[in-house]
């Protein structure tokens, strides 16, 4: 009989919680869009500072060089200490921050070679972006509490749904209300835990310093190995060698 209770309290508390997931996601006012999505190679790691990883449904690989592809559903993940620079098809640029997740999703056009729709949930961390200005086109960034949709721009998104603009034009729809607004050069948008939705324009210092994050990937790293010398448990010495970047000072591609 204390089985049979045991057994029935589970199967409600199941219930209940699918009930509740279910009740949360009706009350957002955004879909994540369906996309035609393929195998095929919908955007670059350009540039990067170890660590990060890249990661799908059948992998997960931790960057070692330059120009690797991703493909529509990967998962772009950075380290405490990890860039990356990701360059679309369509010529638009993600420079995402440490700490940082996306998953990024794209449909090509026929010929394989242009971004015609493209998403990017951010999970974690923050991202600053050049997006391409083109009509045919759409470009979506979304967090927890915002979908930003992006007309052409230089701006900057974080997960806990902050987004602001160095130049340009973006679209933010709150998800639980719906309401719309669209933020100019030098603005800023900051959506609450409790839904209440904070904007305003930013100083040239703030400005400056939310895009200087970024800095360290317009410019060259140079890979070198370093050797190090410690001392094992037993006294034994250890020599290791690590991999580090440092900016070049040149700016040649």
């Amino acid at each position: 009989m204390k089985k049979t209770i045991i057994t029935l309290v589970i199967i409600g508390a199941i219930i209940t919680g699918i009930i509740v997931l279910l009740s949360d996601s009706g009350d957002d006012s955004y879909e994540v869009p369906v996309l035609n999505e393929t195998d095929d190679e919908v955007a670059f790691v350009r540039r990067y500072v170890p660590s990060v990883t890249v990661t799908n449904v059948s992998y997960a690989d931790s960057l070692q060089e330059v120009g690797r592809a991703l493909i529509s559903g990967d998962t772009l993940t950075t380290g405490n200490s990890g860039y990356a620079m990701v360059l679309f098809l369509d010529e638009s640029i993600a420079r995402v921050s440490p700490s940082s997740q996306m998953v990024i999703r794209s449909e090509l056009n026929p010929e394989k070679n242009l971004n015609l729709r493209t998403h990017v949930g951010m999970l974690l961390g923050g991202m600053f972006l050049d997006v391409e200005s083109n009509p045919n086109r759409e470009f979506e960034i979304t967090t927890t509490r915002a979908v930003a949709s992006v007309k052409g721009t230089r701006f900057g998104v974080t997960a806990d749904d902050k987004i602001w603009v160095e130049e340009g034009e973006v679209e933010v729809t709150i998800r639980e209300t719906g309401e719309v607004r669209s933020l100019g050069n030098k603005m800023y948008l900051q959506v609450e835990e409790d839904g209440t939705v904070d904007s305003g324009e930013l100083t040239d210092q703030e400005l400056a310093d939310l895009t200087d994050e970024y800095q360290i990937l317009e410019s060259d790293l140079i890979e070198r190995q370093m050797k190090i010398q410690f001392r094992n448990r037993s006294g034994d010495p250890v020599e290791e060698q690590i991999r580090v970047f440092e900016q070049s000072d040149s700016s040649n591609e």
